[in-house]
């Protein structure tokens, strides 16, 4: 069976995450990962972006191999992010997305289940916002920029779809993720990664809430009102810390295949 093939209806989330399994070797993993980068700056939006945002994970838990010298890293690291997101919070509040983006994934898991950011999540903050606000984004990013974020890359699914976009600062990624109607209850959005055959391009599926705010960080921000139902579709358990998980074990993710467009060029 190939990431192309009719997934099983029965329990699509144990293939996908058979899909997802890690490439064997160390070697398979940087080439997958150059496969990636080389995929992401094939895109003309995405040439001016970075080399050292790619480098920018893989610096930041270089600290982790001197004890002694890491937790007080991560404060630091922890502080200076929770201002940029406040940064952040302050500038699409006078911005056309303004009401219309809204938290999710880990930084959400933070808030409901212990009152803060997770500390493994430091540095990558998760948002969405619905597919027929796009061009809005265009215009918020812009003031993003002005205030010193940075462009980070932008995702395209293989049908051509802008899926994914990113700002930067301080080498934090703030993540903005597109939410396409499936139905009434429900929306899609795209992740992309490293599978056990190469570059991947994964959907999952959410369910659809009307978003309610939340103080968090000295902000107000907006979430799905039922964030629960949100939390166990995607984590299951979210109540209890698993420190094993990855972004493959996500509970809503559907469907898997390999990350190149329709006919098979280069993105």
């Amino acid at each position: 069976m190939t990431l192309d093939t009719p997934r099983p209806r029965a329990d699509p989330h144990a293939f996908v995450r058979a899909e997802l399994a890690p490439p064997a070797t160390r070697w398979a993993t940087l080439r997958g990962k150059l496969s990636i980068y080389r995929k992401l700056w094939a895109v003309p939006e995405n040439r001016t972006v970075s080399p050292l945002i790619a480098l920018t994970r893989v610096m930041d838990r270089a600290p982790d191999v001197v004890p002694v010298l890491s937790e007080q890293y991560r404060r630091r690291r922890g502080a200076v992010f929770e201002r940029d997101l406040r940064l952040l919070n302050d500038v699409l509040a006078d911005s056309p997305l303004a009401g219309r983006y809204w938290v999710w994934g880990g930084m959400l898991l933070g808030w409901a289940r212990e009152g803060r950011l997770l500390p493994r999540d430091t540095g990558d903050a998760d948002f969405g916002f619905a597919a027929q606000d796009a061009a809005l984004f265009d215009q918020a990013e812009a003031q993003l920029l002005a205030a010193g974020f940075s462009r980070g890359f932008r995702f395209h699914s293989r049908a051509g779809v802008c899926t994914e976009r990113v700002v930067v600062r301080h080498g934090f990624k703030f993540e903005f993720f597109r939410m396409d109607p499936v139905d009434p209850r429900t929306c899609a959005f795209h992740v992309y990664g490293l599978g056990r055959t190469g570059p991947v391009e994964v959907v999952g599926h959410l369910p659809v809430e009307a978003l309610e705010p939340f103080d968090f960080l000295g902000r107000s921000w907006l979430k799905p009102r039922d964030h629960e139902l949100l939390l166990r579709a995607c984590y299951g358990d979210w109540r209890t810390p698993d420190s094993s998980w990855q972004w493959f074990d996500d509970l809503s993710l559907v469907s898997a295949r390999a990350w190149s467009t329709e006919d098979g060029s280069a993105l």
